[in-house]
């Protein structure tokens, strides 16, 4: 599989688990012309960077993908958190869907270390900003 392959199917995987939650996220990635929306709208920023690597233990070298998804998870301020946490476990389960049994791809990936939402409050900001 591709980076280009792999990189469709986490963005699939977590755009279709945040739009299922709530229709009204708007998912964003980085490689791709965003315009921040007003200061009601909820959205997800993400980016997906990868490194290759190969490895050799005993036998021929296996190659391998390695990388950071980083996603933002942005909704307007002074609403309270339950929107972002909402926001950010269905973010969650877009990564871990990946794990399953049967995903779509032939490429075994696999989500490995997830940090728990963290909540930024940054002055003269119209959101939360969960990370």
């Amino acid at each position: 599989m591709t980076l280009v392959n792999a990189r469709a199917a986490f963005e699939t995987a977590i755009s279709t688990a945040v739009t299922t939650a709530d229709a009204t996220v708007s998912v964003v990635f980085d490689n791709m012309p965003f315009t921040t929306p007003g200061k009601t709208k909820k959205y997800v920023l993400v980016s997906i960077n990868f490194d290759q690597s190969t490895i050799q233990a005993h036998g021929p070298a296996q190659s391998y993908y390695a990388g950071t998804v980083q996603c933002g998870v942005f909704t307007p301020r002074n609403k309270g958190s339950v929107d972002s946490v909402a926001i950010a476990e269905s973010v969650i389960d877009g990564l871990t869907s990946v794990n399953k049994p049967g995903h779509a791809s032939l490429f075994f990936r696999r989500i490995v270390n997830q940090s728990l939402p963290v909540t930024l409050i940054i002055n003269n900001w119209h959101y939360w900003l969960n990370v």
